[in-house]
């Protein structure tokens, strides 16, 4: 693993400067499976994905960690061999727990060489902290490129549209390892659009990886300028929230081959939306998902809301068992004998309250536009500095005119209080985070 490590770090710094080279060991370098090793193999080799949870998995990682981890032991008792017990013995946490129970997390089996910190920050400003396997890189691209290969990938150069910052005079680099053509994932202009649009062709790209509001942005470019991508066998979406008029726009309009992938950082839990129809099968080998209510009873019905916690598979290191994730869905099918499919995922709840002054709110899902006024506009997103003010930031486009700026106006304000004051405001470009996500909706708002 350590060897593996240092080759990628040495193709960072020295290989992938030099496009010769980088595209030389793309096509020399060995196969996925010997790079990455057994598990990879392994993962990838097995055969469809399980139709019910691993509960042997589940109740593996469980026993070891009830008595090697501090929290678990003050909060379970003896061995644990029935899913009944599982949930009325361990309780469902949250980041607030992982923040101010941090040691007590950490288990004896911790070894700070084979653990990697991570960091994610929070509303609050208060960062999340928590330790991950240093090998889990493997396990991740078993299971995506796996996923992937629902849409024909093997081993395939794959452009990559995410949260890399490139040099101003570089156009794009290459990770002959990962088989990645990476592109500026901040660089929201035609100039470069165009750049990317001739670089697939010249690197003839089948198959597309990257945040959903990146491709889309692109993609906009692209139907504007009569740009066709039929030569695209596969778009491979992750890391945000598949928005409606996103998958109006790739899904239903171009009919691209779309697939969504949902994740998060604590590496618990994964599930996907294999045809881009907001419909997310989970996967059962990654992690052990459940629902949860308000009262953190377990949900085992269709229909019903509730957030959405996981428990790891793998990390004995810091063991996470039913976190809390602070995403939503509820159940588009759960039937025994066939796969657990959830009805989309709503975002982080406490991130996605739009308030009205008397401190009643909505939800940015509840504003969404009606189909045809996604055709006027290029983009959208939310801005709040004080409750019961709402800043629109729209990308129009050419079909844009005020009889549908009026008809969005009125759209916005049936559906906040009377007395929200509602801005419509023109731009080029939305506001992304650091980390090139875009925000559907950028509060400052307690």
């Amino acid at each position: 693993m350590s060897i593996l490590k240092d080759v990628v770090i040495f193709i960072n710094k020295r290989i992938m400067g030099n496009e010769k080279i980088a595209i030389f060991l793309t096509k020399v370098l060995p196969s996925f499976k010997l790079i990455f090793g057994k598990e990879y193999a392994r993962i990838i080799e097995s055969g469809s994905f399980r139709e019910s949870p691993d509960t042997k998995k589940l109740f593996l990682i469980v026993n070891s960690v009830i008595k090697n981890t501090a929290y678990y032991k003050e909060n379970a008792l003896g061995e644990i061999k029935d899913v009944l017990i599982f949930e009325e013995k361990l309780k469902p946490f949250d980041k607030e727990v992982l923040r101010n129970d941090f040691e007590n997390l950490i288990s004896d089996n911790y070894y700070k060489k084979n653990y990697d910190i991570m960091t994610t920050g929070g509303t609050s400003g208060a960062p999340t902290r928590f330790y991950v396997p240093k090998n889990r890189f493997k396990k991740e691209y078993a299971f995506y490129h796996k996923i992937w290969g629902g849409l024909g990938y093997k081993q395939h150069l794959r452009a990559v549209l995410r949260n890399e910052r490139l040099p101003k005079d570089k156009i794009y680099k290459i990770n002959p390892i990962t088989k990645e053509l990476i592109f500026d994932g901040f660089k929201n202009n035609e100039s470069y659009y165009q750049k990317i649009y001739a670089s697939l062709l010249k690197f003839e790209i089948e198959y597309i990886q990257g945040y959903p509001s990146s491709i889309y942005n692109f993609v906009v470019y692209l139907k504007n300028k009569n740009l066709s991508l039929s030569f695209i066998k596969g778009v491979f979406l992750s890391s945000e929230v598949f928005l409606k008029h996103q998958r109006k726009l790739l899904v239903d309009d171009l009919k691209l081959p779309v697939l969504s992938i949902y994740g998060h950082s604590e590496k618990l839990i994964l599930a996907v939306d294999f045809k881009g129809k907001n419909e997310y099968q989970i996967i059962e080998e990654y992690g052990y998902l459940e629902l949860v209510d308000e009262k953190g009873e377990v949900i085992k019905e269709v229909g019903k809301l509730g957030e959405i916690v996981g428990t790891t598979f793998d990390n004995y290191g810091m063991p996470l068992l039913r976190y809390r994730t602070g995403d939503y869905s509820s159940y588009l099918q759960y039937e025994k004998g066939m796969p657990r499919v959830l009805n989309g995922i709503q975002g982080r709840w406490e991130e996605m309250k739009i308030y009205n002054e008397d401190n009643s709110f909505v939800t940015p899902t509840a504003l969404n536009l009606h189909d045809e006024l996604y055709n006027y506009i290029d983009g959208l997103q939310y801005f709040q500095g004080k409750k019961g003010e709402l800043e629109i930031r729209i990308i129009p486009n050419d079909k844009f005119n005020s009889l549908i700026e009026t008809k969005l106006l009125n759209h916005f304000k049936e559906r906040m209080a009377s007395n929200t004051l509602i801005k419509m405001v023109k731009v080029n470009e939305l506001i992304k985070k650091k980390n090139g996500k875009f925000l559907l909706l950028e509060t400052l708002v307690n």
